[in-house]
């Protein structure tokens, strides 16, 4: 015999296999996720772990720039005392081998090989080129200024141009070259073209210096010649107002009396005759005597000078 729908034993029945049936559907859900976490991850988990792994690699990648920004900054003070920096590119590859070095020394090895790294391992390398890059461009003013200087040695020390031009402009290329690193896409053109304009500019300053120099030598020599054609006309009135031509000899003398401060002195000159007196103390009387050297005339007081023009 049943008991009735309504009586309370039949409720307890009812309760019961209700909860029952509950705890059977829980079990059998802890179980399937259970299967799945040991086989696959769900979303949640997946997007969690990418941003840590983002996090850690952008931690990671400034670490590198840090050291690579500590190199530039050494590299730029070389080159603020005028010095290029040798084998630049060699150098600038070095340092992203090195940022390389110590983005992968940071992050863990199980993410080191996963997507993530992998992109902004690229993206520290396109950082690093950018950092370096400043410090190519002032490499290139460095160069240029020490092409120029080349170049101003060349002209002061040879009238050829040419050959200082082609020297400066070959030890810009070559210099210029080897500051490339391998792979990237920078140029120097740009400022290889400003090198030649302005050592063209300083060859035409050049020129019109030499053009001057030559001018002015020009003038000179007319002016000399100038001059010697008024001698001749002097020549021509003093040959007109003395009569006949001017002597080719010249004579000089001198006399001084004994014990006195005369000087006589006489002088004649392409035909004209001077003869001067003057009052001459002698210095040097206490050291020739009481009377001094002679009472006479003799060659020692007596000066003559002859100047024949043949």
């Amino acid at each position: 015999r049943q008991p009735p729908l309504h009586s309370p034993a039949m409720w307890l029945a009812v309760v019961t296999c209700a909860l029952a049936a509950s705890a059977g559907e829980s079990w059998v859900h802890r179980s399937a996720m259970t299967s799945l976490r040991g086989g696959f991850k769900t979303a949640d988990d997946v997007s969690e772990d990418v941003l840590r792994s983002t996090f850690t690699c952008k931690e990671a990648g400034a670490e590198a720039l840090a050291m690579c920004d500590a190199k530039v900054a050494e590299m730029g003070k070389t080159l603020d005392m005028g010095e290029p920096i040798p084998a630049f590119g060699e150098a600038t590859s070095l340092a992203m081998e090195e940022a390389v070095a110590v983005f992968d020394s940071l992050l863990p090895k199980r993410m080191a090989r996963d997507n993530t790294a992998a992109e902004m391992r690229e993206e520290l390398k396109v950082n690093v080129l950018s950092k370096m890059h400043v410090a190519f461009q002032q490499q290139l003013q460095v160069l240029k200024t020490k092409a120029i200087q080349m170049y101003q040695e060349a002209v002061a020390t040879s009238d050829v141009n040419v050959q200082g031009m082609l020297t400066a402009d070959q030890y810009f290329v070559r210099e210029a070259s080897a500051s490339i690193p391998e792979g990237a896409d920078w140029s120097f053109q740009s400022e290889r073209q400003n090198l030649q304009t302005i050592m063209q500019t300083l060859e035409r300053e050049w020129k019109k210096g030499v053009a001057a120099k030559i001018q002015a030598a020009q003038q000179m020599s007319t002016a000399m010649q100038y001059l010697q054609v008024q001698q001749a006309q002097l020549q021509q009135l003093q040959q007109q107002l003395y009569g006949g031509g001017a002597g080719k000899w010249n004579i000089g003398a001198a006399y001084r009396p004994p014990d006195t401060n005369i000087n006589l002195s006489f002088n004649h000159q392409q035909g004209r005759t001077n003869i001067v007196a003057s009052m001459v103390p002698d210095e040097q009387q206490s050291l020739l005597g009481p009377n001094g050297f002679t009472n006479g005339v003799g060659p020692a007081n007596l000066g003559v000078s002859l100047n024949v023009n043949v």
